[in-house]
């Protein structure tokens, strides 16, 4: 069997496409995946697990990291940790908004936008010999299927909820 290897770089619209299929949940492994990588580079005693599950508080510290490896490999781009963390937060607040406006907090993916780009492009320097892989794999299959299921329940849930 012929097991290409790939780069680690994500593709934008793969990494929208699981988040908005998800309902963000799937920013929990990428976010373990980003800082396990930085836990091994650094040789960090930190808990990838823990800082994912608390994305929110940790992200400000990922977006330093992620944006000096970027700028250590020439990235141009002068992203702010803080902004990206801010605007973050502010659509983690706008989940408390009365329906539908809550539904705004669902494009808390834009602002990690900057942060898969500084790392597409740390990846791009790193690994430019490997291919990117534009399709999904298994396990993101996976994480497809559950969101597919996660939308299919709320659905049922918002059209039930006038018949109670």
């Amino acid at each position: 069997m012929n097991q290409t290897k790939f780069s680690h770089v994500m593709p934008i619209w793969k990494f929208c496409t699981l988040y908005i299929f998800t309902w963000g949940i799937y920013q929990l492994p990428w976010a373990h995946k980003q800082w396990q990588f930085i836990k091994e580079r650094e040789h960090l005693n930190i808990r990838p697990w823990f800082r994912s599950w608390f994305l929110p508080f940790y992200l400000y510290s990922l977006c330093q990291k992620v944006f000096a490896l970027a700028e250590e490999q020439g990235y141009r781009v002068k992203a702010s940790p803080f902004q990206v963390t801010f605007f973050y937060w502010i659509f983690v607040v706008l989940t408390k908004l009365p329906e539908p406006w809550w539904l705004i907090s669902f494009f808390s993916f834009i602002p990690l936008l900057t942060v898969v780009k500084a790392l597409n492009y740390y990846w791009g320097q790193q690994q430019q010999h490997l291919p990117i892989n534009e399709s999904f794999t298994g396990r993101e299959i996976s994480w497809i299927i559950f969101g597919v299921v996660l939308w299919l329940l709320i659905i049922i849930g918002f059209l039930s909820e006038g018949e109670i």
